[in-house]
């Protein structure tokens, strides 16, 4: 009786292996031939893998919105003596206690009738205009508004003195108004410019989900606008505080009490504030965060939630892996 007889089998060279029901296909076989593999990602997916991006472009957006909504304060304060508007300026001086001089008369016989004389009690300039009034009367008037406005209490305060009153101002008070005007110009432009920025960025931040190229141009307008704002609200804090100091040493013994408007400062770096950290956090979206290109043409992983069921990594996907210049290899 014979045994039994095996026969040798090769497997062909062409034939593959059955694969278990779940496993992944090579990345070689037919599953990436096809012209469409580069859109293996669906809708879902790709909401997925983006959300943070897109969170992060929202969050922008907003900060650029309440930069707005503070500059928009800011460029509106003081236009009106309604009790709203009129809290809100940049400085304010009192002269309700000044020590006018009547040259008709002997120099030592000095006198604090400043209502008497023409003068408000007190004064408060804002981005467009100044208005005046009294203490027991709260702003009776203001001026109206000027394009590139600047503030000069000395042409106001001589302007306003009736016939034969007169003050004197120190030199050096005089002199700083100089570096009020020039400083009071670029203030302004800049508010103004930050202004329009904030509000254009607005609706550009959240394209920034979409590709990295986009989010290039919109960064860096995103930073220009941010510190536009910085730098107007750096220049109004310094100059306001500075002509403040001045005034304290110079003109104290003629009774003008200065201060500045808390209200408007804090709105300013209110604004200041938001409008950087927006604008940093657009910087940081041109090389962080995956975009919605970044996925279509493969050049970013998005992890296993985001993968489809039986598809290989991007970076075992020769259909889906990217060359050094950008192009998708084949």
């Amino acid at each position: 009786m014979s045994g039994p007889i095996y026969n040798a089998v090769r497997r062909s060279q062409g034939s593959q292996a059955p694969t278990a029901v779940g496993s992944q296909s090579s990345p070689t076989g037919s599953a990436f031939s096809d012209p469409k593999a580069q859109a293996y990602l669906n809708k879902a997916d790709s909401r997925t893998a983006t959300k943070h991006r897109k969170r992060f472009a929202i969050a922008t957006s907003i900060f650029f919105l309440i930069a707005l909504v503070f500059l928009i304060l800011v460029q509106i304060g003081n236009l009106s003596n309604n009790h709203v508007l009129g809290d809100l300026y940049f400085f304010k001086i009192d002269v309700s206690n000044i020590v006018l001089t009547d040259p008709g008369k002997n120099s030592k016989l000095q006198q604090t009738i400043a209502a008497s004389s023409g003068l408000h009690d007190f004064y408060q300039v804002g981005l467009w205009n100044f208005c005046e009034g009294y203490d027991d009367m709260g702003i009776t008037a203001c001026s109206k508004p000027v394009l590139m406005y600047w503030f000069n209490p000395v042409q106001i305060i001589l302007n306003e003195l009736l016939n034969g009153a007169t003050v004197t101002l120190p030199a050096d008070v005089a002199n700083y108004l100089n570096i009020i005007r020039a400083a009071s110009h670029v203030m302004f432009v800049m508010f103004f410019a930050s202004t329009f920025t904030s509000f254009i960025l607005i609706f550009l931040c959240p394209l920034a989900v979409y590709s990295r190229l986009v989010s290039i141009p919109i960064a860096i307008f995103a930073l220009l606008s941010g510190l536009m704002t910085f730098i107007a609200t750096g220049i109004s804090t310094g100059m306001w505080l500075i002509f403040k100091k001045e005034i304290i040493q110079n003109a104290s013994d003629i009774n003008i009490v200065p201060s500045i408007g808390k209200k408007m400062f804090v709105f300013m770096w209110i604004a200041a504030g938001c409008s950087l950290f927006a604008a940093l956090g657009q910087v940081g979206m041109v090389c962080c965060g995956t975009s919605r290109r970044d996925i279509k043409t493969g050049r970013r992983p998005v992890g296993r939630k985001a993968r489809t069921e039986g598809s290989a990594p991007i970076e075992e996907n020769p259909a889906l892996r990217r060359r050094w210049w950008g192009s998708v290899s084949q």
